[in-house]
């Protein structure tokens, strides 16, 4: 294992620790968990997941250096085409799809996890465990079993991103008692949209280039939201 790749990765994560449970203190009551246990689960998964990928990335061959080019060529420019997919898939298929009344439970969902969790635990604990850990996991067991590099790092990336979307189902329940199957597509495919992109961005451009694709979602569509809801009566 390398230890100082995984310091490192869980250093970085300690700041969407920090702002999830603090948003999680705001919005989330359950009594089954207290504030502390939660702040120890995501303590924990930090823990293991930069672990986990410390031990797997190096065995595998994906950019694990930090290179300008490359960060600007698959952390933004990948970033920004992500970002405006999402944005016409949202504003075009999912919204027109929906309430009034839903719609708004949603933006509420979207206002009280807050900006800065969605852009440091979204953005970086999540990359620590779809793309530092399992995608590599992933492209280390298809290795593994004498598959080349191409379909290897590509059926990790798939998988991965599928896996990504189905963590997502549970918060539908969240804002939605009775959710309509257009709410199930669109964090399917919205999901594993995402989830394509930062993969790519994680196998040729390093985690950076991923964790700036994941936060370029979240940063440009966090102010179109405010307007659009500024613009509700």
């Amino acid at each position: 294992m390398n230890w100082v790749y995984m310091i490192i990765v869980f250093i970085i994560c300690i700041p969407g620790i920090y702002f999830m449970y603090q948003s999680e203190k705001i919005y989330l009551k359950e009594d089954d968990i207290t504030d502390r246990q939660r702040l120890i689960i995501h303590v924990l998964t930090a823990i293991i997941f930069s672990m986990m990928g410390a031990f797997i990335v190096p065995k595998i061959e994906v950019v694990q250096q930090i290179e300008a080019m490359k960060i600007i060529k698959y952390g933004f420019g990948l970033g920004i085409i992500c970002s405006i997919g999402h944005l016409l898939f949202y504003y075009m298929y999912f919204v027109p799809n929906l309430t009034r009344e839903e719609y708004d439970k949603i933006e509420t969902y979207y206002a009280n996890a807050g900006i800065l969790s969605r852009l440091f635990y979204g953005g970086i604990i999540e990359e620590v465990i779809f793309r530092w850990s399992l995608l590599s996991l992933f492209f280390w067991l298809c290795q593994l079993m004498n598959l080349n590099n191409v379909t290897s790092e590509w059926l990790a990336i798939a998988i991965s991103s599928i896996l990504f979307a189905l963590i997502h189902l549970p918060s539908i329940k969240l804002v939605a008692s009775k959710p309509k199957k257009s709410m199930y597509v669109y964090a399917i495919i919205g999901n594993i949209w995402v989830g394509i992109f930062a993969g790519v961005a994680f196998v040729y451009g390093s985690l950076l280039a991923a964790i700036i694709v994941h936060m370029l979602f979240h940063l440009l569509w966090w102010p179109i939201q405010t307007r659009e809801n500024a613009k509700l009566p």
